[in-house]
Parts: C-alpha cells; structure tokens; sequence
C-alpha cells in the first residue's frame, strides 16, 4: 500500500468515528412489573412527589444524558402482555406536574411540546426512533390509558 492509500484509509476512518460520536444512543426498556394493566388510583406522575416503589410500570432509559443533537432512542417492551408506546416532549425542569385528563386517564399531549412518538410497541418487541435535541429535559412517557400514573415515565437530559 502507498502512502496516500493508508491517509486517505486514516481520514476516512477518522471521519466515520467522529460521525458515531456525534449520535448518542439511549437505550429505553418498558416494564410491566405486574403482569396487568390495572393502575387504578395510582398517581405516579411526574412532578407529584409519590412512592415510586409503588409503581406498577415504568420506562428507564441508559444513558440518562445524552449529546446535542441526533439522539437515537431504542425502545424495548420487556411488559409481560401489554402494548406500550413511548412519548418524547420537551419539559421545562423535570418537577413539573402535567395536565391530566382524568376522565381519559390520560396526559393531555396536545399541550406539551412533543418531538415525535413509537406507537403500539408489543410485548418483546422493539423499535427506534432518532431526533434532533437541543441541550434541555425530555420527558419519556406511555400515554396509553393509565399507565403514565402508573409511574411509565422518565426524564433525560441533552447536554
């Protein structure tokens, strides 16, 4: 090999490693922790300060902080049997308590500032989703029908 052939080999090589460190990666895993969709009377939202040990479902997230810009989240339903989606919408600080359709058991999404959404993710099943993020708090949340108060949050942050 020539000279030119092995830096034109190292610039390219170069070019590829920093384009994958410009992305981040977080890798979200949806939980069931009791094998039923009843959530009734919970009130785990965020903001509301509750016993989060008595959550029924949940959404972590691995890293929780991640780079500006194009951030790839990979979603996973670990559920025994239900459905989940995830939500990403700005926030403001994370203590926030958001408006609350009760007689849905639902957020009301239209009066947050959501980025984009995985609809319908099935049990063992898992999808992605990449989006530009400015530095901020992003709120991860499932939105189906009682299990955001059933403690199916989290919170990440951009740097």
């Amino acid at each position: 090999m020539t000279m030119k052939h092995l830096l034109a080999m190292a610039f390219g090589t170069a070019i590829l490693a920093s384009s994958a460190q410009a992305d981040s990666l977080v890798r979200v895993t949806l939980i069931d922790k009791t094998g039923a969709a009843d959530s009734s009377g919970l009130r785990l939202g965020m903001g509301m300060h509750a016993d989060m040990s008595k959550a029924k479902m949940a959404v972590n997230a691995n890293p929780k902080t991640a780079k500006r810009g194009a951030v790839t989240l990979n979603v996973t339903n670990l559920a025994s049997g239900i459905v989940h989606e995830v939500i990403v919408a700005q926030i403001t600080n994370g203590e926030e308590i958001l408006p609350y359709d009760e007689s849905r058991n639902k957020v009301d999404a239209e009066q947050l500032l959501t980025l984009g959404s995985i609809n319908e993710i099935k049990p063992n099943a898992s999808a992605s989703i990449t989006l530009n993020l400015d530095p901020g708090k992003y709120l991860l949340y499932c939105n189906i029908a009682g299990h955001y108060m059933a403690g199916m949050w989290t919170v990440i942050n951009v740097e």
